[in-house]
């Protein structure tokens, strides 16, 4: 006889839950890798078609600019037509695009296209991501897949380099995105083959029913803590896609290192952040649940003092030390962040104004890189960009540090335990 968990779940139906935690953690892993793979390749794809720093910011950020349009129409969207087949959509958008990007790199302004367009394919893929998960995993039991789905967001940029430099040094910059479509084929096949959007349906699509749900009035103003909660994240995006859009070029051509050792040093900074990610969540959960925007606010500075750490070294090996402990205190505040919304609004609106506070990061993500390289065109030097990066991290902790709570008890969970339906991951 089968067994039944609480809420009338079957056991087989509960362990399954993991086949579909492990695919949607393939899935994430593939986005952030793909999305991360043209600043391996911007080195040598800015020397080859003569594209100042300005320009190579540009089309690093095209894509997230897209990204931060379609993310509010992608929930309503998967909604309808069922979550496992728009990530399968999502991810094969993305791919084709992806691949385009070596074709379309003759011309600045189809590689800009292609970018801004392989973005949309991304900003459609996170919505029906966490709303499989919240159907999978109910309210009090997302902590530990929550935490495990996160560290796609470190892991993937930390392969990027390690899978795409020696492809660069054996085939040339253009098969890193040539290379693309072979995993993005499997991963397809494989949310197509093993994803069900909830435990007993294989696609729940909406069937147009009418509500049930008592309404209330919304209001569309926009209050000042969520407006502080949005800065914050997007002095915190400023950093993460910075570092992601640059470090290769900032190792390879101002520390004048060889493919492996940027290889190695692009990478360290994202493993150290998938532990700073899973100790910082359960440290901040344990030790400082009520304090968690001080907790948020003390990564940032660390990440600053790292940061500037990286700026003063001399040799090569304080710059490594200094990055990789950037990466891990970056990380360590992203899992509490999420928690954060459920101080400052009221939990019928978590959805509506977290999703405004997660496009902070998207904004910033097509910004940043893109003021990041007219500081190195204008200046000759990566220096101001790393202070640049500095004082985005001490603005984000400032801004932190003047939320007031709204009278709510604080959440238990750090991340989004209590959110049915939460937004994407930066």
């Amino acid at each position: 006889m089968t067994g039944t968990r609480p809420g009338g779940v079957p056991e087989s139906r509960s362990r399954y839950r993991w086949v579909v935690l492990a695919v949607l953690w393939l899935t994430l892993v593939l986005s952030y890798f793909d999305r991360v793979s043209i600043a391996a390749a911007l080195p040598f794809m800015s020397k080859e078609l003569g594209l100042s720093a300005s320009v190579a910011g540009l089309v690093t950020g095209a894509l997230f600019l897209s990204y931060t349009i379609v993310q509010v129409p992608a929930g309503r969207l998967s909604d309808r037509w069922g979550q496992r087949r728009f990530i399968a959509a999502a991810i094969a958008w993305w791919t084709v695009f992806s691949v385009l990007t070596g074709l379309a790199a003759g011309s600045l302004i189809a590689l800009l296209a292609v970018r801004f367009l392989m973005g949309a394919g991304e900003g459609f893929h996170p919505p029906p991501l966490w709303r499989t998960l919240a159907n999978w995993f109910g309210s009090g039991r997302r902590s530990i897949p929550l935490a495990i789905m996160l560290t796609a967001l470190p892991l993937g940029p930390a392969l990027a380099p390690k899978i795409t430099f020696p492809i660069i040094q054996s085939f040339g910059w253009r098969w890193v995105f040539y290379g693309t479509l072979v995993p993005g084929v499997v991963i397809v096949v494989l949310a197509l083959w093993l994803l069900r959007d909830t435990p007993t349906r294989r696609d729940a699509p909406e069937r147009g029913a009418p509500s049930t749900t008592i309404r209330t009035a919304r209001t569309y103003k926009v209050p000042g803590h969520v407006l502080l909660a949005f800065a914050a994240f997007f002095c915190f995006g400023f950093v993460l896609y910075g570092l992601m859009g640059w470090l290769p070029t900032y190792l390879l051509t101002y520390r004048h290192l060889d493919l492996k050792q940027a290889g190695w040093l692009a990478t360290s900074p994202y493993l150290a952040g998938a532990v700073g990610l899973l100790l910082g969540a359960w440290l901040c959960q344990s030790r400082f649940n009520h304090q968690r925007r001080r907790f948020i606010a003390a990564t940032y500075l660390a990440t600053a003092l790292c940061i500037g750490l990286t700026a003063a070294a001399d040799s090569m090996l304080g710059a490594g030390i200094g990055l990789t402990a950037a990466g891990f205190f970056l990380y360590a505040g992203l899992g509490p962040f999420w928690s954060v919304p459920m101080d400052l609004v009221s939990p019928q609106e978590v959805g509506t104004w977290l999703g405004l506070i997660n496009m902070g990061t998207q904004i910033s993500g097509f910004l940043g890189p893109l003021y990041i390289g007219w500081l190195i065109q204008t200046t000759g030097s990566f220096t101001p960009a790393l202070v640049s990066m500095i004082v985005a991290m001490v603005l984000g902790a400032a801004v932190l540090l003047a939320m007031r709570d709204r009278g709510a008890e604080p959440a238990a969970v750090a991340g989004v335990d209590e959110l049915r339906q939460a937004p994407a991951a930066p």
